[in-house]
Parts: C-alpha cells; structure tokens; sequence
C-alpha cells in the first residue's frame, strides 16, 4: 500500500526528528517536547541575523542578487558565499488566534469591574509592570486570558458559553505551563507568581457558583479554600520578594486589611458557645473555629452596625477573599469531612459572601452556598441556619467606594 502524503517538518527540532516524530514548530519549545518534558532544542536556540565577510547580509548585494523577485523565504547570496554560512530556519508562522487577542484586548482596558486595593488609587497601580510580567511569564499571561474570558462571559451572557470554554483552556494550559516550570520564586518572577496565585484564587471562587446541582456548590468552595491554602505555602518566598518590587504598595495595602482589629459583637455569640460544648471537636479545633467565627464577626458589625463604621468595599472584598488564607488550616479539614459545627461556620460566612452579591466574582455563591450546606446537615441542625437565611433576606448589600 503507497504512504499517505504528508507535508515534512523540515525546521522541526533536533528532538522530533531523532524520534521521527513530526514537529509541530511552536516556539519556545514544541508541544511534542512540552507534553514528553524533554529538552528541546528551540530553547537553546539563538536566532542571528545572516552575516556576509562580518557585516549583516543587507549590504553590498550583487546584481544577481538584485534581480531576485521578493519571497519570503528567499536567501539573498552574498559577493562570496562560504559552505559554512549560517542558514536561518524559521517555523512557519501561524494565523493569529483572533479570540485570545480580543480577551487580552479586552484585559488591557478593564479593571475586570473590581474595586481598587485598599488604601491605593486605581491611577497608582503598576498595569505596564504587570503586562510586562505576562509577556515575560506565559503561565501568568494564560490565566490572565482566563479569567479575562471568565468577565467577558459574565458581561456578553450570549457568548458565554463560548467564554467559559476559553477559560476552561486557557487555565489547563496555565497550571500545565506553571507545574513544569516553576522550580524556584526569584525577582524576575515573583510579581508573576504573585498575580498568577491571586487570578486562580479568583478563578475557583467564580467555579463555586458553577454546578447546576446545589450539593455541588459546597464541595466546589471547598476545593477553593484547599487550593487556596495550598498556594499560600508557595507564595511565602515570593511575597518578600513582590513587597521590595514596584508591586509593593499595593500589597501593603491589601496586608494591612487582614490586620484589622476583630469586633467584639455578638452575632456569632451563640454559634461560639455551641463549638466550646461540641464533645467531637478536640481543644485545638474549637479554637480555630472560635477565631474563624471572630473574623466573620467583622463582616457582620460591619453590616449590621453604624453606616459610618463599615468598612470600605475593597477592604471587605480583599478580606473575603483571603478568608481561607486567614483561617486555621483544621477549619477547612473540618469543613471537608462535612462536621456539623464547621458547616455551620460555612453557613455564617455565606452571609457577608451574600451582602457582596453586586461584586461580580461573588454573585450568587453566597445564597447558594448556604443552600447547599443545608442539604448536607441533619436536619436536627436546620434551626442553626434560619438566622443566617434571616440575616440575608434584610441586611442591605455592601456598597462602594
């Protein structure tokens, strides 16, 4: 039977062609050689431009050479061409991926509809360090594309569908790009880590309101709290590192939220003394249940109190978000093994979650979330969770600035 015709890789890396594999040219490094974690030999590669007698190719053409119509892959000869001339081999370049270029657009122009960090103006962050870490670091510039598709998905409900596969693409590719390369934080990549942990964050909160089915919900933000957690192990080099950068003022500010003084109200009284009396719960537990229920006490003497007294909308989104990052590690086991008294926490923090409802990010995840702990509690415990619905139903959503 004669062999199918096929075009030969002819500029393939030297990897593809000693296992005669085709090479499918994409540069830094072929996907073939990408996927197989070799080495290949694009990286090491050092394109120069062609020399004649040590001078670049474009001076002293011959007649001949004159005479040669212009295409794109010709080689212009020199007065004295020599055997051991360098010959350029370029991939083939290939059509431009319309729809990644109109999300980055679309990256480039936007605040994503998310207030500024607190205690820094919108005017005074760095976006040309920012995009410059992308170009530098494709898994950040990945998930930047992904979570840009994920706002334009929420702002163009007609093409959604159509976003949220984008999205699903684009951040495979940037956990697959990060997981391979990420071996060490330095400064020439910190802010890139930094952002990239911050975007995923971001990314699995806007998942947890995804599942059709309520039960899913729960389970869903309890992957993000265990991703989340899971990155603050790897961003303590690079934190240092990010705070000397020029990203340092904005990260000041986002750290001074997290130290505010807890409230001392009494919305989470009851709850409190119901942990201090579990029998299931060791000494250990009930203390970082204690201290995870202080800081959703902030939300509420926030909400519940003087208007005068409420935080600022960006120091309440920056704190929900970090929510994870703040509490005790055995909080969110807890949550995961679905322990009564750990769900109920759950249900007490879907209250702020909910008040943010007109930030995009947070939508409905706060009135779902609590939906979807009722499911998996007994419903001996269902009176625990009628004053947080309560609560939901007539406390009035958090505002700007």
């Amino acid at each position: 039977m004669p062999r199918r015709a096929h075009r030969k890789s002819r500029m393939g890396c030297s990897e593809c062609k000693r296992r005669h594999m085709k090479c499918d040219e994409v540069r830094p490094a072929c996907g073939n050689c990408s996927i197989t974690s070799r080495p290949c030999s694009f990286l090491s590669s050092q394109p120069n431009a062609p020399m004649v007698d040590g001078s670049p190719a474009s001076s002293s053409l011959s007649p001949a050479s004159a005479s040669v119509p212009y295409q794109s892959d010709a080689i212009i000869p020199s007065h004295r061409s020599s055997p051991a001339s360098p010959v350029i081999e370029f991939p083939a370049v290939q059509s431009a991926n319309m729809a990644q270029l109109e999300i980055f657009y679309h990256c480039l122009n936007t605040d994503f509809g998310l207030p500024a960090p607190p205690n820094v103006s919108k005017d005074h962050i760095p976006y040309p360090i920012i995009v410059e870490a992308t170009l530098s670091h494709p898994f950040f510039m990945n998930e930047l594309l992904a979570f840009g598709a994920l706002h334009l998905a929420h702002l163009n409900p007609m093409k959604a569908q159509f976003y949220r596969h984008q999205a699903v693409g684009l951040q495979t590719n940037a956990l697959n790009t990060f997981n391979a390369e990420m071996t060490k934080v330095t400064r020439d990549n910190c802010i890139a880590v930094i952002c990239f942990n911050f975007l995923l964050n971001l990314h699995t909160l806007l998942e947890t309101k995804e599942p059709a089915d309520t039960p899913g919900v729960l389970d869903r933000y309890v992957h993000h709290m265990q991703l989340h957690r899971k990155a603050k192990n790897s961003l303590s080099d690079s934190w240092q590192l990010a705070m000397e950068s020029k990203l340092g003022p904005i990260l000041q500010g986002a750290s001074g939220v997290l130290e505010y003084i807890i409230e001392s109200g009494s919305h989470t009284a009851e709850l409190k003394n119901c942990v201090r009396g579990s029998e299931r719960l060791n000494d250990k537990e009930k203390l970082g249940c204690q201290e995870a229920l202080d800081r959703i006490q902030w939300f509420l003497s926030g909400a519940d109190g003087p208007r005068e007294n409420v935080p600022s909308l960006a120091a309440i989104v920056v704190s929900l978000i970090s929510w994870p990052l703040i509490i005790d590690a055995d909080v969110i086991r807890l949550v995961a093994e679905k322990v009564p008294e750990a769900l109920l926490i759950i249900s007490y923090f879907a209250i702020p979650l909910h008040l943010c409802r007109n930030v995009w990010i947070f939508g409905t995840t706060g009135r779902r979330l609590a939906q979807s702990v009722r499911l998996h509690l007994d419903a001996k415990w269902h009176a625990w969770l009628d004053w947080p619905e309560e609560m939901m139903n007539t406390l009035s959503p958090f505002e700007g600035p």
